[in-house]
Protein backbone atom coordinates (compact mmCIF):
# COMPACT_ATOMS: atom_id res chain seq x y z
CA UNK A 1 0.00 0.00 0.00
CA UNK A 2 1.31 3.44 -0.91
CA UNK A 3 1.45 5.96 1.94
CA UNK A 4 0.62 9.65 1.80
CA UNK A 5 4.32 10.49 2.05
CA UNK A 6 5.10 8.29 -0.94
CA UNK A 7 2.34 9.98 -2.97
CA UNK A 8 3.84 13.36 -2.03
CA UNK A 9 7.31 12.20 -3.08
CA UNK A 10 5.95 11.07 -6.46
CA UNK A 11 4.15 14.41 -6.87
CA UNK A 12 7.38 16.26 -6.15
CA UNK A 13 9.17 14.23 -8.80
CA UNK A 14 6.51 15.12 -11.39
CA UNK A 15 6.85 18.77 -10.42
CA UNK A 16 10.61 18.52 -11.09
CA UNK A 17 10.04 16.79 -14.41
CA UNK A 18 7.54 19.48 -15.42
CA UNK A 19 10.25 22.06 -14.88
CA UNK A 20 12.53 20.20 -17.30
CA UNK A 21 9.98 19.80 -20.10
CA UNK A 22 10.32 21.80 -23.28
CA UNK A 23 6.91 20.88 -24.59
CA UNK A 24 4.01 22.70 -22.95
CA UNK A 25 1.83 19.61 -23.47
CA UNK A 26 4.29 17.39 -21.59
CA UNK A 27 4.70 20.02 -18.85
CA UNK A 28 0.93 20.23 -18.36
CA UNK A 29 0.73 16.43 -18.15
CA UNK A 30 3.30 16.37 -15.34
CA UNK A 31 1.46 19.16 -13.49
CA UNK A 32 -1.81 17.21 -13.88
CA UNK A 33 -0.20 14.07 -12.46
CA UNK A 34 1.28 16.12 -9.62
CA UNK A 35 -2.19 17.41 -8.68
CA UNK A 36 -3.67 13.91 -8.82
CA UNK A 37 -0.94 12.50 -6.59
CA UNK A 38 -1.36 15.31 -4.05
CA UNK A 39 -5.11 14.64 -4.01
CA UNK A 40 -4.41 10.95 -3.39
CA UNK A 41 -2.05 11.87 -0.54
CA UNK A 42 -4.70 14.09 1.05
CA UNK A 43 -7.30 11.35 0.63
CA UNK A 44 -4.95 8.78 2.17
CA UNK A 45 -4.37 11.04 5.18
CA UNK A 46 -8.08 11.64 5.66
CA UNK A 47 -8.89 7.95 5.36
CA UNK A 48 -6.19 6.59 7.63
CA UNK A 49 -5.10 9.64 9.59
CA UNK A 50 -1.53 10.51 10.38
CA UNK A 51 0.46 7.36 10.95
CA UNK A 52 3.16 7.71 13.57
CA UNK A 53 6.01 5.77 11.86
CA UNK A 54 5.75 7.59 8.52
CA UNK A 55 5.11 10.99 10.07
CA UNK A 56 8.02 11.04 12.51
CA UNK A 57 10.45 13.81 11.74
CA UNK A 58 13.97 13.64 13.02
CA UNK A 59 15.84 16.86 13.79
CA UNK A 60 18.29 17.74 11.07
CA UNK A 61 21.83 18.52 12.06
CA UNK A 62 22.72 22.08 11.30
CA UNK A 63 25.94 23.01 9.55
CA UNK A 64 27.26 24.42 12.81
CA UNK A 65 26.63 21.27 14.84
CA UNK A 66 28.24 19.13 12.13
CA UNK A 67 31.30 21.38 12.12
CA UNK A 68 31.57 21.18 15.91
CA UNK A 69 31.30 17.39 15.77
CA UNK A 70 34.03 17.09 13.16
CA UNK A 71 36.27 19.60 14.96
CA UNK A 72 36.04 17.71 18.27
CA UNK A 73 36.48 14.28 16.73
CA UNK A 74 39.79 12.53 17.44
CA UNK A 75 42.07 12.46 14.36
CA UNK A 76 42.49 9.17 12.55
CA UNK A 77 45.85 7.40 12.91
Amino acid sequence: MVTANEYRAMALQHHRWAGMCRSSQSREEHFRLEKELLALADSEERMYGARAPEQVSYPQASKHSAVKYVATEEPMR
